[in-house]
């Protein structure tokens, strides 16, 4: 089997920086033509100007993905420009700042889970819908976070959306499994992104000495793992959540 993406088409959300920029980067040296998706204008701008210099095909849709409307433009449009959508990866996301879970606003719970889970499945159903119309299947890829797969304290609602996301990724993978459409989700662990910065001056210091292998992620090699699971290569694999973590048993 091959990793190679020649001639399919790739959407990767939250693509401007970090996880997602590496994805778009790594898909388009393989091949794809990449939709790369961000409100960050000049960045996803500047990512696509990386992949056409690498020798790859790229295009950049600004997508606030808060907005269902928009993310199913971001799929119609995708179909236009490739022909069809091969690829959906459902990686934009935001932090938030710190707190127990008693101490969450209204107005907090309910942002963190309309970008970080409700916006996935949007993703996910207007990709579905999109590979179901053309019936030659596809891969989606979700991007979840260790947080989703136990207690995650003082990360507020973060943890309930991304183990919410993983569930959205199985229950979706066994019903569309038969259309040759396949569902899973990444689950990091910490990895040196923007939203570790976002978390305070000493943040870094106190997640390190909670990681086996004793150092953060790259985005690059989440990259890689997500790269694999939307290719060929993992043909037989729907329905998982990888972890990919550095050895971390609990956040």
């Amino acid at each position: 089997m091959t990793q190679s993406f020649s001639g399919k088409t790739a959407v990767v959300t939250g693509a401007a920086l970090g996880i997602g920029r590496e994805t778009a980067l790594l898909l388009g040296a393989r091949g794809a033509r990449v939709i790369v998706s961000d409100i960050n204008e000049d960045a996803g701008a500047a990512a696509v100007a990386t992949i056409e210099a690498a020798g790859g095909t790229a295009h950049f849709i600004r997508c606030d993905i808060g907005d269902e409307a928009q993310i199913q433009a971001l799929v119609e449009q995708a179909v236009t420009l490739g022909g069809r959508l091969d690829v959906m990866v459902n990686n934009a996301g935001i932090g938030g700042k710190p707190a127990p879970l008693h101490e969450v606003s209204n107005e907090q719970w309910d942002l963190i889970i309309r970008i970080d889970l409700t916006a996935v499945f949007w993703g996910q159903k207007y990709a579905t819908l999109a590979m179901l119309a053309d019936g030659k299947g596809g891969s989606i890829v979700n991007v979840a976070s260790i947080a989703g797969l136990g207690a995650a304290p003082t990360l507020g609602p973060y943890g309930p959306a991304k183990a919410g996301v993983i569930q959205l990724s199985q229950t979706g993978a066994v019903e569309v499994a038969r259309a040759g459409i396949r569902i899973n989700a990444v689950c990091p662990g910490w990895t040196d992104t923007a939203i570790i910065d976002n978390m305070g001056p000493d943040a870094r210091t106190k997640l390190l000495r909670g990681i086996p292998l004793g150092r953060m992620g790259q985005p690059a090699e989440i990259a890689e793992l997500i790269a694999f699971l939307a290719s060929d290569a993992a043909s037989f694999i729907t329905g998982v959540a990888y972890q990919i973590d550095g050895g971390i048993k609990s956040v």
